[in-house]
């Protein structure tokens, strides 16, 4: 009886930490939340848009924070605009960038941290003592990455994203202890973060530029080396060339043991000394070959991580490759371009990676779309007891619409006219919306029909606004739309598909064209083709699911707001009435032709319009 009660004790402890001094109200999903990790603590979480999982998280941290004042704990999210508004809704936290996000002080320029030499720069009077957090030299400014990282270390909750937290954790653990709790927000992403973020790019033009700099610093045995692997890199991609049309094609176990077999000849420490001597000797100037200097730093800090990686992408006769290594050329140069034969180190296999290295003992593991948590926990090695939640907003503000009378726009399924045809029927439908003041966003999977729905919408008189029209950024073209320019917001899946949120009715019509199933031709499907066989299309689909259910969530961000999702191809028809939550599934419509479709979706739009309106004029 006593266990019990104290069992009972323990599972309120974290719902008793929540920050009831600012939110004088707890939703039921935070609270069941909150019991729940109470009772199993470390757990995996699909919480829905607008179930306050920000708070959740922080309580959970909170909570165990209290417990142990001298503990570290992180939080943890995949871009740094999320560590912003983490940190806006819990000023108690410390936050910290990557080392790109801070200037450095050691140049006269703006030059940002990561276009530097930092470690090669062992007479910078900014740099901060880890251990102290005093300067190099008493009296100048702290190097402002440094001196965020000291703050980071002394504990607290610490704010920062995947990345960051990846490299420090994984690569200094010395300095970065495993946290006493961790929570992982957005955690459907963490595998391609960890593959993306442990990743190297090595090119024909910074190797040749390192070389010639090595070459007069009289590191001549670590030039020819690199020179070696330059000529080495080179020869093989033209050979790949002549044999394949294709501009990326993976590399074979042959042609990777050769460039392993010279890279395992450097000797990283005995170029670092001889850079560092150049230096200290004014034989380098660190303003003139900053780039350079920044170039052999990246080589002698990754070159063993260049041979593991290649090493990972042979078989062996007990597994198969866990990595994959393409090369990618361009046939000429153009314009300011430099790099014309590129060698791409691709991490995939990261469950271990993840499941030893990063994880705490406590780890909260949360998203609005997980769906298979079996998936999940092949690609990261998370495997938790796992709780989905229904969303506290009214089902009768959605509604998710699959035609009947659309074409399946596959590769192998389609026509050549398909495409356009569809996308013309898009564009009048937006032109329909439009004119009842109505804004749409529409995503597509490739550039190609994304600049076929530009021309359809000039055609058609439809203001659209995209990144592909002036070389503006997504961003820059999502910020001009909140603005209120144009009628619709247009974009690739991979730019708009998730991050990008259009609440208060900015565009509550939104229109998908198709799932995004990798393309055939692209390295990483080859590889997991060759790796996974069949059993690939398990992946595949719950990526494309997962993609669905991000894409319905861009304009319903709050209980007011009412949307409407076209999802046009009948490749969904598959899969996406059984991956909606339960919650959901009332808002489906896929028994109705589209212009059926448009006719109920502008009706719903126009009623909320004018109930909308009335308020207000109530209000008065």
């Amino acid at each position: 009886m006593k266990h019990r009660k104290h069992q009972q004790n323990q599972n309120r402890e974290f719902l008793d930490n929540f920050p009831f001094d600012i939110y004088p109200q707890i939703w039921p999903n935070q609270e069941n939340a909150l019991l729940i990790i109470g009772r199993d603590g470390s757990v995996l979480l699909e919480l829905p848009t607008g179930s306050g999982k920000t708070v959740t998280g922080h309580t959970g941290l909170r909570t165990l924070q209290r417990s142990n004042r001298r503990g570290r704990f992180f939080y943890i999210v995949p871009t740094k605009t999320l560590v912003d508004q983490v940190h806006q809704l819990h000023p108690d936290t410390t936050i910290i960038y990557g080392r790109n996000e801070y200037p450095c002080l050691y140049y006269e320029e703006a030059f940002p941290a990561d276009e530097v030499p930092c470690s090669l720069l062992t007479d910078c009077p900014h740099r901060v003592d880890q251990q102290t957090g005093r300067t190099r030299q008493r009296g100048y400014r702290s190097c402002p990455y440094l001196r965020r990282k000291y703050e980071a270390r002394q504990g607290g909750i610490v704010v920062c994203t995947v990345s960051f937290y990846l490299f420090t954790h994984l690569f200094n653990p010395q300095d970065w202890p495993t946290p006493d709790g961790l929570v992982i927000d957005e955690v459907h992403k963490l595998a391609k973060i960890v593959r993306n973020s442990l990743s190297y790019e090595i090119s024909d033009y910074h190797l040749r530029r390192a070389v010639r700099l090595m070459n007069e610093i009289g590191a001549n045995e670590e030039a020819e080396t690199f020179g070696n692997f330059l000529s080495t890199m080179t020869r093989i991609i033209r050979r790949r060339r002549r044999r394949n049309a294709r501009r990326s094609t993976l590399l074979e176990s042959d042609e990777l043991m050769e460039m392993i077999e010279i890279l395992e000849r450097v000797d990283e420490g005995r170029l670092n000394r001889r850079v560092r001597t150049a230096l200290s000797r004014g034989q380098v100037d660190p303003r003139e070959h900053r780039e350079v200097l920044r170039r052999i730093e990246i080589f002698i800090h990754d070159v063993r991580r260049y041979i593991r990686s290649l090493g990972f992408s042979l078989s062996t006769g007990d597994r198969n490759p866990l990595n994959y290594v393409y090369c990618y050329w361009r046939e000429e140069l153009v314009g300011n371009q430099r790099v014309q034969y590129n060698l791409h180190i691709k991490s995939y296999y990261v469950r271990p990676v993840i499941s030893r290295r990063l994880l705490s003992p406590f780890t909260l593991s949360m998203s609005a779309t997980i769906g298979d948590p079996d998936v999940l926990g092949f690609e990261t090695g998370i495997v938790s007891p796992f709780h989905t939640f229904p969303s506290s907003f009214p089902v009768d503000n959605a509604r998710i619409f699959l035609p009947t009378d659309t074409p399946n726009l596959a590769l192998n399924a389609r026509s050549r006219q398909q495409p356009t045809r569809v996308i013309r029927s898009v564009t009048r439908a937006c032109r329909r919306f439009a004119e009842n003041g109505i804004r749409s966003l529409v995503m597509v999977v490739s550039n190609r029909e994304l600049d076929n729905f530009l021309l359809r919408a000039e055609e058609e008189g439809v203001n659209a606004v995209s990144y592909r029209h002036n070389g503006s950024t997504a961003r820059q073209a999502t910020e001009s739309f909140r603005n209120g320019n144009g009628d619709v917001l247009a974009g690739t899946v991979a730019n708009y598909g998730e991050g990008i949120d259009l609440p208060r009715q900015m565009a509550p019509v939104i229109f998908f064209l198709r799932p995004g199933y990798p393309n055939p031709n692209d390295p990483a499907t080859i590889f997991e083709e060759r790796r996974y066989g069949r059993r690939r299309w398990a992946i595949w689909n719950w990526r494309v699911m997962i993609e669905a259910l991000q894409v319905r969530g861009r304009n319903i961000r709050g209980p007011e707001d009412v949307g409407v999702t076209f999802f046009i191809s009948q490749q969904f028809r598959r899969f996406l009435f059984p991956i909606l939550p339960e919650w959901l599934q009332d808002a489906y419509r896929g028994e109705q032709i589209f212009d059926q479709c448009i006719e109920e979706a502008e009706q719903l739009l126009l009623r909320r319009r004018r109930r909308r309106r009335g308020v207000r004029r109530g209000g008065r």
